[in-house]
C-alpha cells in the first residue's frame, strides 16, 4: 500500500476510527493496520522484517541480562546487516566481482537468480539496530514485550520510508492509551497531509516526466537540457521525500503520535555540512550517533576527523542504493564537506551580507551531486556531467530554449507548469523560514490559513496525478 493511493485514503481514517473507539487495544489496532499496510505490497516479506525484530528483541533482553553483552551486540549487528545484505547488496556486489573480474580477463558468469528487494528494508533495519545499541549503551530499557517492539518498528506511517525513530522518542507515544482525539491533532494531521500530498502527487510526480525523458536517454539531449533536468529532479526528489515524511507526519498526528520533522528548507542551507543538518534529519543524526562518532568523531586528528567524515558518507551513499552512481554520490558529498571544513575551519558562521551567495553555491553544488544520485549508471552521469554547457552559446536563443524545453515533454504547457511549481516549492520554503510551513502559516489570519489551504487543494484537485502515480523514490531504499 502507498500513500498516494485511494486505498489508503480510506485505509487511514478507518483505522484512526477503530483507534480511538476501542483505547484498550490501541497497539493491537496498530500493529494490524501496520501488517496490513505492508502485506498489501508483498505479504511474505512481512516474515523478514519480523524475523529482524525477533533477532533484535532477543539481543535486547540477553543485553539487559548482561549477558556476554560485546558478544551479544557482534552478532545481532552481523545477522542485521547480513540480511541488508543478503537482499539489497549481493547483486550489487556479484555484478562487481564480474565486471572487475572480466576487466581482468577472466571469463566468469554472474549467478543466475535475483533477490527482490523488499520495501523499506534499508529503513527498518536502521531503526531496529539503533533500539538494540541505545540498549547497549543504556539510553533505553529493553521491552519486556515482543509486540511492543515490533509495533515501534512496524508502526505504518514510517515504516517503509521514515523519519527513522528512536525508541526513546516513538515508543511510549505507541503504548500511550490516554491519547484522546483532539481538534488541534486532527487538524494539523490533515494539514500535513494536504501539503504531503501536494508535493508528491503535484510536484514530484508530473517533475518526474520530464527528468526521466532526459536522464533515462541522456544521448539524445544536451546541455540545457541537462540542466533544467538537473534542477528539476533536485525539486522532484526533494518534494517526493519530504512530501512522504509530510503524509507520515500528518499520519502520525491524527493518531496523536509525533514523528520526527525530516527536513528544514535544506536548500537554504549556506554550506554542505549545514545541508545535511536539514536534509533527511533523521539519517544524518543516524549516521553520526552510530558510525562516525564511534570512529572518534571530531575528537581525533585533523586527518582522522576527514577520513571519518569520508567513511560515514560513503556508508551513506550505499545505504541509498546498490549502485556505483550512489557511491560516487555519497563520496562527493564527504569530499565537499572535508573541503568546507579544510576552507573554512575558523569562520563556522557566513556573514549575512555574504549568506544568498553561500546558499546559491551549496544548492549548484549539492545540483552537481545529484547527477550521480539519478543517472542510471556512472557512465551516464559522466556524459551529463561533462556536457552540461556544450550548448550555452545558445542559451540566449529563446527560439533554441523552448525547442529544447518542448523536446523534454510532449506539451510545452506542462513544463511551464512545472517551472511554476518549482517556483511554488521555493515560495512555502522561504515562508518556512527556520520552522515548519504549517507552524507558519498557522501564525496567521485565519481568512490568509484558509486562502492557503484552499489553493494547495485545488491544485491537488487540477493537477495531482493520482491514477498514474509514481511510488516514492526513497522506497527503493
Amino acid at each position: 500500500m502507498v500513500f498516494n493511493s485511494l486505498t489508503y485514503l480510506i485505509f487511514l481514517p478507518v483505522v484512526a476510527l477503530i483507534y480511538y473507539i476501542l483505547p484498550k487495544i490501541r497497539r493491537y489496532t496498530l500493529l494490524c493496520a501496520s501488517l496490513a499496510f505492508y502485506m498489501a505490497w508483498r505479504a511474505e516479506l512481512v516474515l523478514l522484517i519480523v524475523a529482524t525484530v525477533g533477532v533484535n528483541y532477543v539481543a535486547a533482553r540477553l543485553l539487559a541480562a548482561n549477558h556476554r553483552r560485546k558478544l551479544v551486540l557482534a552478532v545481532c549487528m552481523a545477522i542485521n546487516f547480513a540480511l541488508l545484505f543478503i537482499f539489497k547488496y549481493f547483486g550489487f556486489f556479484t555484478d562487481s566481482i564480474v565486471a572487475v573480474a572480466r576487466w581482468a580477463g577472466a571469463e566468469i558468469s554472474r549467478p543466475a537468480f535475483d533477490i527482490l528487494l523488499p520495501m523499506g528494508i534499508s529503513f527498518y533495519t536502521f531503526q531496529a539496530a539503533a533500539y538494540t545499541i541505545d540498549v547497549y549503551r543504556e539510553k533505553y530499557a529493553a521491552q519486556i514485550s515482543f509486540i511492543n517492539v515490533l509495533l515501534f518498528i512496524m508502526f505504518f506511517p514510517q515504516l517503509v520510508a521514515g523519519p527513522i525513530e528512536r525508541a526513546d522518542k516513538l515508543m511510549d507515544q505507541l503504548l500511550d492509551h490516554s491519547i484522546k482525539p483532539r481538534l488541534d491533532n486532527l487538524g494539523a494531521g490533515a494539514k500535513f497531509l494536504l501539503l504531503g500530498f501536494f508535493k508528491k502527487a503535484v510536484v514530484a510526480d508530473r517533475l518526474a516526466d520530464c527528468v526521466n525523458a532526459v536522464y533515462n536517454r541522456p544521448d539524445s539531449f544536451t546541455g540545457l537540457a541537462y540542466v533544467v533536468a538537473t534542477l528539476f529532479f533536485a525539486v522532484q526528489i526533494y518534494c517526493d521525500f519530504s512530501g512522504y515524511s509530510d503524509i507520515a507526519i500528518g499520519s502520525a498526528k491524527l493518531l496523536g503520535v509525533d514523528l520526527t520533522q525530516n527536513f528544514r528548507q535544506p536548500y537554504l542551507s549556506a554550506g554542505i555540512r549545514e545541508f545535511w543538518r536539514r536534509w533527511h534529519i533523521t539519517l544524518s543524526s543516524w549516521l553520526r550517533d552510530y558510525i562516525y562518532i564511534p570512529l572518534g568523531g571530531g575528537r581525533v586528528s585533523r586527518v582522522k576527523r576527514y577520513a571519518n567524515i569520508m567513511i560515514t558518507f560513503l556508508a551513506s551513499g550505499l545505504w541509498h542504493g546498490a549502485n556505483w552512481t550512489f557511491v560516487v554520490w555519497g563520496g562527493m558529498h564527504g569530499a565537499l564537506q572535508v573541503a568546507e571544513d579544510a576552507l573554512f575551519a575558523k569562520t563556522r558562521h557566513v556573514p549575512k551580507v555574504l549568506t544568498p551567495l553561500a546558499i546559491a553555491i551549496t544548492f549548484v553544488l549539492v545540483c552537481v551531486t545529484w547527477i550521480f544520485f539519478r543517472a542510471n549508471n556512472v557512465s551516464d552521469a559522466i556524459l551529463i556531467l561533462t556536457h552540461l554547457t556544450s550548448d550555452s552559446a545558445r542559451w540566449g536563443d529563446w527560439r533554441y530554449v523552448l525547442d529544447v524545453l518542448s523536446s523534454m515533454s510532449s506539451n510545452l504547457l506542462d513544463i511551464l507548469i512545472n517551472i511554476m511549481l518549482c517556483a511554488a516549492i521555493a515560495a512555502i520554503d522561504l515562508i518556512a523560514w527556520q520552522t515548519d510551513f504549517i507552524a507558519r502559516v498557522g501564525k496567521m489570519p485565519s481568512l490568509i490559513r484558509v486562502v492557503v489551504y484552499s489553493v494547495l487543494l485545488i491544485m491537488i484537485m487540477a493537477l495531482a496525478k493520482f491514477y498514474s502515480a509514481g511510488d516514492f523514490i526513497y522506497f527503493q531504499f
